[in-house]
């Protein structure tokens, strides 16, 4: 009896142990396959592996220290990961065509609520798309896709993040690539590199420093193809952004409401090399300091400054550039040189 009692309470241990650390795999291969797989309660791990055509794959996870990891090599797979709590990690890998992120809804792919999330989406073929959606403190998200007419996601996701000191990095190689950032609250800094054809990259910042290209400040947007299009605008204090476009018909435009704000460093507040290029910088607030940099045919560059101790500094060396800088406020300075056929340059600065 007392051996029935200690095995009975055993067996009970052993119970709770599987029930704060729950281990689920599924492996599937063929055609049309689904998987749904739901975890509650601490230390859950999900594996998905599905290779094959039309697999779909959802995966929602609640509680602390979840880990998920979802792997689909085949034709029109789908993926929605869900996770709730704290220290949640996420991975999604995607080879084939027409994958999709957060499923034909297109809402999300991997969205995490909580504190200290990662989250990476990788898609390589044929009309990807990859959501993200963080909302906490902390959050780092990383989406890389390489192939042809990959976008990040419909909406404000591609890649979203609501909180604290999040980041997100964006790569996307190929052709008619779209990428979209969202970020709201202190410290987010964001990288988005694209190279190829017919891509455009739109960022929104609302908080307190924000910057484009991390702590390193290297560019926030990058761009290197044919027809690229790239907008920055950040709502805050002490932000700062860049953009660098490359190629064929580019046009970039940075919008910064705050104090403190700069277009970015070095080469970066817009910087254009190539043919058709318009650059655009409007800020509004303290202290900020643009810069516009273009070298090619028929370039365009604007400045409007509006506040107190605003510099500018615009150098155009190609065919048929034009500029004009309007600063308005006290203390401005502004700089503007010219190198080539057909330039104009109208600067108008009032106290």
């Amino acid at each position: 009896m007392k051996n029935l009692v200690l095995t009975v309470a055993a067996l009970f241990c052993v119970a709770i142990a599987f029930g704060q650390g729950n281990i689920s795999t599924v492996t599937q291969t063929g055609s049309g396959n689904s998987s749904s797989v739901s975890q509650a309660g601490l230390l859950n791990l999900s594996d998905v592996d599905q290779t094959g055509d039309g697999n779909a794959s959802e995966v929602t996870q609640s509680g602390s220290f979840n880990d998920s990891d979802v792997d689909q090599i085949g034709d029109d797979n789908d993926f929605d990961v869900d996770q709730v709590g704290a220290d949640n990690d996420a991975d999604v890998y995607q080879e084939g065509n027409r994958n999709l992120g957060g499923g034909p809804s297109l809402i999300w792919g991997t969205r995490q609520l909580g504190n200290e999330n990662y989250s990476s989406t990788s898609s390589i073929g044929d009309d990807n798309n990859a959501g993200t959606s963080q909302e906490g403190d902390r959050n780092w998200s990383v989406i890389d896709q390489l192939g042809n007419g990959n976008i990040a996601n419909g909406g404000n996701f591609g890649v979203r993040q609501i909180g604290d000191d999040n980041d997100n990095l964006t790569q996307q190689y190929g052709n008619g690539n779209f990428s979209n950032s969202f970020q709201t609250g202190n410290m987010n800094h964001f990288i988005t590199t694209q190279t190829g054809d017919d891509n455009s990259a739109v960022s929104d910042q609302d908080g307190n420093r924000n910057q484009g290209g991390g702590p390193g400040l290297i560019w926030g947007i990058r761009q290197d193809g044919n027809m690229n299009t790239a907008s920055n605008d950040q709502d805050g204090d002490d932000n700062d952004s860049g953009t660098g476009q490359y190629g064929d018909r580019n046009w970039s435009s940075i919008s910064q409401d705050g104090n403190r704000n700069l277009a970015n460093g070095g080469f970066f507040g817009n910087y254009q090399v190539g043919n058709d290029n318009i650059a655009d910088i409007s800020q509004t607030g303290d202290d900020n300091d643009a810069q516009n940099r273009q070298e090619g045919d028929m370039n365009e560059a604007y400045t409007t400054q509006g506040g107190v101790f605003n510099f500018s500094r615009t150098l155009q060396v190609g065919d048929s550039n034009f500029s004009t800088v309007s600063q308005s406020g006290s203390s401005h300075n502004s700089l503007v040189g010219q190198f080539g056929n057909g330039n104009s340059s109208s600067v108008s600065q009032s106290n």
